[in-house]
C-alpha cells in the first residue's frame, strides 16, 4: 500500500493503533478516510485476511467544540448498553483506547456494517419504497424509545438531572451562554427561555427518563436492497444519545418542522404508523414548541460558528414565530 494517506493521522499511528487492537501481527492493507461524518474522523481499514473494520477518530481535548459535544466517544462508549433492543442493527465496538498513548485523542475500532447510507440513497428510491422505510424507521425508533433510565439528562462523564425541569432549563441557559460567547443576539430566545421557567411545572409531567437517539436521520441509517424492498440494517453514530422525554428526541424535532410540507404527509403517516402518534394535547403542544425552540438555538449557534448568515436569519424568524404562540399554550 502507498506510504502515504490523505488523512489526517499518519500511517504510523493507524498501523500501531491497529496493532494495539489486534495484535502485533495485524497487517495493515488498506486505509480509506470516509465522509459524511461532521464530528469524529472515520476510517474504513482492510486487515489482511480480508477483515474489514471501522476505525472512528475523536476530536483532540485542545479543539474547540460545542460544550454539548465535549467527550462524545466517551458518552457513546457508557450508553451502548442500553440500546440493546436494536443490537443486532448497530456495529459492535472491537476495541476503544482512551489512554491517548498512541495519539492525544480517543479512538475507537468497531464492527463494518454493510448497507448504504439512506441520504445516499434516497432520491434512487421509489416514493413507495422510501416510505416503507420511513413505516420501519418509526418502528426503531420506538424500540429505542421504550427504553428507559435513572436520570435525566447525558451518560457519563456528562451531566445528569433528577428531572426533567431542571435537563431542560439547564440547556437554555448553556445554549443563551454559547449565544453570547457568539454575539447572536436573538431576543426571541430569551422570550421563550423565560416562558419556560415560568411554566417549568409543566416538564415534569415527565416522570421517566427514555432513552433519545440524538441524532437519528436518514444520514446515520443504512439501507440494504434487494427484491424492491428496501431494509433498514443499520442505526449508527450513536455518541449524542441522551435520556429524557421522547418528543424532543433530534428526529421527532425534524419531524415535527416538516408537517406543512405537502410532499411529507404520507411519509409522516408511514412513521407515526410504526411508532405510534405522539401525545397531542396542550400541555404536549407547549413541550413540542419549547423543545423545537432549543433545537433551533442549538443549530444558529452552529450556524454563527460557521458564519452562516442565511441560517442565523432563518432562525431569528422561526424562534420569533415561537416566542409569539408559546403564551397561547402556557395560559
Amino acid at each position: 500500500m502507498s506510504d502515504s494517506l490523505p488523512t489526517k493521522l499518519t500511517l504510523d499511528q493507524i498501523t500501531t493503533m491497529c496493532q494495539r487492537g489486534f495484535g502485533c501481527a495485524a497487517k495493515l492493507e488498506s486505509v480509506q478516510e470516509l465522509g459524511g461524518g461532521t464530528f469524529n474522523e472515520t476510517y474504513l481499514v482492510e486487515l489482511a485476511g480480508k477483515t474489514r473494520v471501522i476505525l472512528r477518530v475523536a476530536p483532540p481535548p485542545t479543539a474547540n467544540v460545542y460544550w454539548d459535544d465535549v467527550a462524545l466517544m466517551r458518552r457513546e462508549h457508557h450508553i451502548l448498553p442500553f440500546f440493546a433492543s436494536i443490537a443486532t442493527l448497530m456495529p459492535k465496538i472491537i476495541m476503544t483506547d482512551f489512554t491517548h498513548q498512541v495519539v492525544e485523542r480517543d479512538y475507537m475500532f468497531q464492527t463494518c456494517m454493510e448497507g448504504e447510507r439512506w441520504s445516499d440513497i434516497e432520491d434512487e428510491l421509489t416514493f413507495d419504497e422510501n416510505t416503507e422505510l420511513w413505516h420501519q424507521c418509526g418502528q426503531i425508533v420506538k424500540r429505542i424509545h421504550e427504553t428507559t433510565g435513572e436520570h435525566f439528562g447525558y451518560p457519563y462523564p456528562g451531566r445528569q438531572f433528577t428531572s426533567w425541569n431542571e435537563m431542560i432549563l439547564d440547556r437554555f441557559a448553556r445554549i443563551s451562554e454559547s449565544m453570547l460567547a457568539y454575539q447572536l443576539e436573538v431576543t426571541a430566545f430569551r422570550t421563550i427561555s423565560d416562558i419556560a421557567h415560568a411554566n417549568a411545572a409543566r416538564f415534569d409531567a415527565i416522570h421517566t427518563p427514555h432513552l433519545l437517539h440524538g441524532d437519528l436521520w436518514t444520514f446515520n441509517l443504512l439501507v440494504t436492497r434487494g427484491n424492491n424492498h428496501p431494509t433498514i440494517t443499520g442505526v449508527l453514530d450513536v455518541d449524542r444519545a441522551w435520556w429524557g422525554d421522547p418528543m424532543a428526541d433530534w428526529i421527532m424535532f425534524l419531524l415535527v418542522i416538516r408537517r406543512g410540507e405537502p410532499e411529507w404527509q404520507q411519509w409522516l403517516s408511514a412513521f407515526y404508523d410504526g411508532y405510534g402518534l405522539p401525545a397531542s394535547d396542550e400541555s404536549a403542544q407547549f413541550r413540542q414548541e419549547v423543545y423545537r425552540a432549543m433545537h433551533i438555538g442549538t443549530c444558529a449557534v452552529g450556524s454563527a460558528r460557521n458564519g452562516n448568515k442565511e441560517d442565523i436569519a432563518r432562525a431569528r424568524r422561526e424562534l420569533c414565530e415561537i416566542a409569539q404562540a408559546l403564551p397561547l399554550l402556557s395560559l
